[in-house]
C-alpha cells in the first residue's frame, strides 16, 4: 500500500475486466497522474507470482498530456461540438491528466481463477482481497455451465439502479452460484454517454462486480450522443475492449461496434442497432451471415439495444431502428438457429413465447407462434428445440430495459407471454442442454421464470390460434397519442371529446400526423382521455399555436366542461398559467414568464410530485413548482382556449 499518497498515482476508474478467453484476459484501470503500470497475478491470492508490464500494457492519454505528441487518445469533444455546447452544459471530454491502462494477459489456463493487483511500479494501487480476481473462459465447445447477468437502460446513477443491482447480488449470494459474465444492453450512461456519466452511471455503481466479472456491452442511443460506431470513437469505445479479430471466437468484424465471442458451447453476437447501416445488404448484415456460418456452437444468443418487439416506453411498430432490426436482422438470426434475442431501450420487461418469422409490421401473433405455453418449468413446461443450431425452430425475445430508468408501458405486444412494468434484471443459467431465465425485480422478488431445452430432434408446427395477452387500458402506463394524417374528425384511441363535435374541432394535418384542434367561440374546449384518474402521473405535449390570440395546454383533472384544472401556454403574453375552473369560477394558481413563440412547437411537461405539488417544465428549462390544491376526479387531456387553434405533435401520459 502506498505510504506517501502525494508520490503515487490515484486510481480514478477500475480496475475492471474485459474480453476474457480460455487463455487470456484484459484488465483496465485509470489513474490521475502518470504512473508505471504493472499487474501482478497468480492462482493464489497470497502469491501473485506472475507479472505483466511494458509493451503488454496499452496506455491511452487525455488530450492535454503532451498535446503535440502522436499518442493513443481518450475522448476529447470535437471542436465543432464544443462550439455548440450550452453555457451550463458540462464538458463531456475525458478529465485532464488521465491515463488509461489496458493490460493484456496471455498464456493462461482455461476455466481457471486467478487473483491480481495493479501497481504503480513497486507500489500497489488496488488489489489484495478476493474481489480482485478473474476466471478464464471454459474451452470453446465444452458443455456450458454458466450464469449470466443481463440488464439494460440502467445508467442513471439513481436509487432504482442501485436497488436492481442489490437485488441481483442478494439473489446470487443466496443461491450460491456466482456470475460468470455480464451482458449490458445499452444506455449505461445517461443522458449523453459522457466520460463523467460513465463514471457515475456504470463504473461507480458496479465497481465491485466489474473487478471480477467481464461486462460485454452494446451501445445504446444515449451513449450514441457522444460516441460514433462508424469511427469507433467516444467515451463508450474508450470504456470497453472487445474482440475485433475473433480473439474470443467467431468471425473477425474489424470493428468494436459489432462482434461475436464464445463461452463454452454458447456463441454470442453483439450488434449495433443505433448508428450503423441496418440494411440487409450492409456490412453488419454480411458479417453476421458469415459469423453464423462458421459457428458450431450448441447455443446462440444475440443482443443489441433497440428491441425488435416491444410496447414498453418505445413501440417497435412505430420506430425505424426497431422495425429495421426486426425486418432485416431477425430473418438472418432465425435462419442461423438463434435461441435468445436480448434488447433494452424500452423501459419494461417483456418475454415472448417461442416465436419464428414474426417480421411483419405491425407485429401479429398469428402464424408465428411455435409454442404458446408459459415456458415455466413449474407451469406448462420448458420450450423445446432440437440439439445444435437448427434454422427456424424458435426464438425467445426479451426486452430488459428496466434496469434503472423510469419504466413504462405504451401497449400490448401480442407475441409476449410476460409483460411486467417494474425495475429489475435477468439472470440466465445455461447448463448442458437447458437454459433457464429468471427475472428478479428491484424488491428481490422472482417475477418470471422460463426454460428452454435443446435435445434430440423436434417437429416444428405453428399454433393456429395462439394464446395472446389481453389489453386493459388501466395496465398501460405510457400512452402516446397522435392524430391520424388526412382524417378530419378522427379521435385518438381512448379519447373522448368533452365539448363540440370531432368534425368541427379536429382538423387533419396534410404534412404530419398531429392532433390539430380548432375551438369555437364560447366555453373553453377540452379533449380528454377516458383513462381513469391517476394519483401520480406525468403529462407531456409538443404544442404549436399560430400568430394571434390563441391559448392551449394540458388538462390534469377533468370532471365536466365547467369543472377542470389546466396548465395553459399563452404565446402573446409569453406565459404559462395554472388555472382551476370550479362551476365557472376561475382561479389562477400560478403565472410565470416562459419562452414560448407563436408558430413554433413548445414542449410542455407537467408532473405530480410526492409532496402533492405540481411541477411544470417548458422547453426543458427550469422547474416551476406550485400547490394545485385539491385535485378533482376525472380524466386528463389537452386544452384549447376559446377561438384558439393549436397543433399537438404528440401527447403522452406516464402513470
Amino acid at each position: 500500500i502506498c505510504l506517501l499518497p502525494t508520490a503515487c498515482a490515484e486510481v480514478m476508474r477500475g480496475p475492471y475486466l474485459q474480453m476474457a478467453t480460455p487463455d487470456s484476459i484484459v484488465i483496465v484501470w485509470r489513474t490521475e497522474g502518470e504512473s508505471t503500470p504493472v499487474v501482478k497475478y497468480g492462482t493464489s491470492m497470497d502469491d501473485l507470482n506472475m507479472t505483466v508490464e511494458g509493451d503488454a500494457i496499452v496506455t491511452r492519454y487525455s488530450a492535454d498530456i503532451e498535446p503535440e505528441a502522436d499518442l493513443p487518445r481518450l475522448y476529447q469533444e470535437p471542436a465543432e461540438d464544443a462550439a455548440e455546447r450550452g453555457r451550463f452544459e458540462r464538458d463531456p471530454s475525458t478529465s485532464e491528466n488521465t491515463y488509461q491502462f489496458e493490460a493484456h494477459i496471455k498464456g493462461l489456463d482455461a476455466n481457471t481463477t486467478y487473483y491480481y493487483a495493479v501497481h504503480d511500479g513497486g507500489t500497489e494501487l488496488a488489489g489484495g482481497d478476493e474481489s480482485y480476481r478473474f476466471t478464464t473462459s471454459p474451452e470453446h465447445g465444452s458443455s456450458a455451465d454458466l450464469r449470466l447477468w443481463v440488464v439494460g437502460d440502467s445508467g442513471t446513477g439513481g436509487r432504482d439502479q442501485r436497488r436492481v443491482y442489490s437485488a441481483m447480488r442478494d439473489f446470487v449470494s443466496s443461491s450460491g452460484r456466482e456470475l460468470d459474465a455480464y451482458l449490458h444492453l445499452g444506455d449505461m450512461a445517461y443522458s449523453d454517454g459522457t466520460d463523467h456519466e460513465f463514471q457515475r452511471g456504470f463504473f461507480r455503481p458496479y465497481e465491485e462486480t466489474l473487478r471480477h466479472v467481464v461486462c460485454w456491452p452494446t451501445m445504446g442511443n444515449h451513449e450514441g450522443h457522444t460516441s460514433r460506431g462508424m469511427l469507433g470513437f467516444g467515451p463508450y469505445y474508450d470504456a470497453y475492449v472487445v474482440p475485433t479479430k475473433a480473439e474470443a471466437g467467431g468471425e473477425p468484424s474489424g470493428t468494436e461496434a459489432y462482434f461475436s465471442f464464445d463461452i463454452a458451447d454458447v456463441h454470442f453476437v453483439c450488434l449495433d442497432s443505433h448508428d450503423l447501416d441496418r440494411d440487409p445488404a450492409g456490412a453488419m448484415a454480411q458479417w453476421l451471415r458469415a459469423d453464423l456460418d462458421q459457428t458450431n456452437a450448441n447455443w446462440l444468443i444475440a443482443f443489441w439495444h433497440h428491441p425488435a418487439y416491444t410496447k414498453g416506453s418505445h413501440d417497435s411498430d412505430r420506430e425505424g431502428q426497431l422495425i429495421e432490426m426486426r425486418e432485416n436482422f431477425m430473418p438472418i438470426l432465425e435462419a442461423g438457429g438463434v435461441d435468445l434475442v436480448l434488447a433494452g431501450h424500452s423501459h419494461i420487461y417483456e418475454r415472448s413465447m417461442l416465436i419464428d418469422g414474426a417480421y411483419a409490421t405491425p407485429t401479429v401473433a398469428e402464424g408465428v407462434i411455435l409454442d404458446d405455453g408459459d415456458g415455466r418449468p413449474d407451469g406448462d413446461g420448458a420450450y423445446r428445440k432440437g440439439a445444435g443450431l437448427n434454422p427456424h425452430e424458435g426464438t425467445i425475445a426479451i426486452t430488459a430495459g428496466h434496469g434503472g430508468a423510469s419504466v413504462g408501458r405504451s401497449g400490448t405486444m401480442p407475441i409476449m407471454r410476460e409483460i411486467i412494468v417494474e425495475h429489475g434484471s435477468v439472470l440466465l443459467d445455461i447448463k448442458g442442454d437447458t437454459l433457464t431465465g429468471t427475472m428478479i425485480d428491484k424488491h428481490g422478488e422472482t417475477r418470471d421464470v422460463f426454460a428452454l431445452e435443446k435435445r434430440g430432434e423436434v417437429t416444428v408446427s405453428r399454433v393456429e390460434n395462439p394464446w395472446q395477452p389481453t389489453e386493459n387500458v388501466e395496465d398501460i402506463t405510457e400512452m402516446l397519442f397522435t392524430f391520424a394524417k388526412d382524417k378530419d374528425g378522427e379521435l385518438p384511441k381512448h379519447f373522448k371529446l368533452a365539448t363540440g363535435t370531432p368534425n368541427s374541432m379536429l382538423k387533419a394535418s396534410s404534412d404530419q400526423p398531429v392532433i390539430r384542434g380548432e375551438a369555437a367561440a364560447g366555453p373553453s374546449v377540452v379533449l380528454c382521455t377516458a383513462v381513469p384518474q391517476l394519483d401520480k402521473f406525468e403529462l407531456e405535449a409538443f404544442i404549436k399555436m399560430p400568430e394571434g390570440n390563441h391559448t392551449a395546454g394540458l388538462v390534469y383533472s377533468y370532471r365536466d366542461a365547467s369543472t377542470f384544472c389546466r396548465v395553459e401556454l399563452d404565446p402573446v403574453k409569453g406565459t404559462v398559467r395554472a388555472i382551476r375552473h370550479w362551476d365557472n369560477e376561475v382561479t389562477v394558481f400560478m403565472e410565470e414568464k416562459v419562452n414560448v413563440n407563436p408558430g413554433e412547437y413548445c414542449k410542455l411537461e407537467l408532473e405530480t410530485m410526492d409532496d402533492g405539488q405540481m411541477e411544470i417544465q417548458v422547453q426543458d428549462e427550469g422547474e416551476i413548482l406550485y400547490d394545485p390544491g385539491d385535485v378533482l376526479d376525472g380524466g386528463v387531456g389537452m386544452y384549447l382556449g376559446p377561438n384558439s387553434k393549436a397543433d399537438f405533435a404528440a401527447f403522452e401520459i406516464q402513470r
